[in-house]
């Protein structure tokens, strides 16, 4: 009786071995990180106009010496100038062609910063504390940029 014994727990050992050996899995030669997508009419109608342009994000301060993200010498979340989108003050563009070239560009350059965790997002970490970033450009209880990046995030 004793040997039938050992033998399962040997046998039920030998089973979950591979399973408690195994610390990755090969993802393949295909594998790709899922990019986050965000509402691109919420961005060109709030996020774009009170807080990337309120904020200064594309042609900074005086201060900056041109080195913002509308300078090519910027890397990451390069940004190019463009009109306005009119919205009418509403939640859609009141021209959607508007939307196209530049605009369009800096929504995918601005939604590869952000994250539905939003205050994780480089979007927000980075200018608000100066990491990684030449200056503050808010405080993280900025309570209009808090609103827009959390209501961004969930849409």
């Amino acid at each position: 009786m004793a040997g039938s014994t050992t033998i399962w727990r040997g046998a039920r050992l030998a089973l979950l071995l591979p399973a408690i050996a195994c610390t990755t899995i090969d993802p393949g030669s295909d594998f790709v990180v899922p990019q986050e997508v965000f509402d691109a009419n919420y961005y060109y109608c709030h996020v774009e106009p009170k807080f990337i342009g309120a904020k200064k994000c594309g042609p900074g301060e005086a201060s900056d010496n041109g080195s913002c993200h509308f300078s090519s010498s910027v890397s990451g979340m390069s940004l190019l100038d463009h009109p306005a989108i009119d919205c009418g003050g509403g939640d859609r563009p009141l021209d959607m062609t508007s939307t196209a070239g530049a605009a369009q560009s800096n929504f995918q350059a601005v939604s590869f910063e952000m994250s539905h965790v939003y205050m994780t997002a480089p979007l927000f970490v980075r200018p608000s504390n100066g990491a990684n970033h030449p200056r503050v450009v808010f405080s993280a209880t900025d309570a209009v940029v808090n609103q827009l990046l959390s209501t961004w995030a969930s849409k």
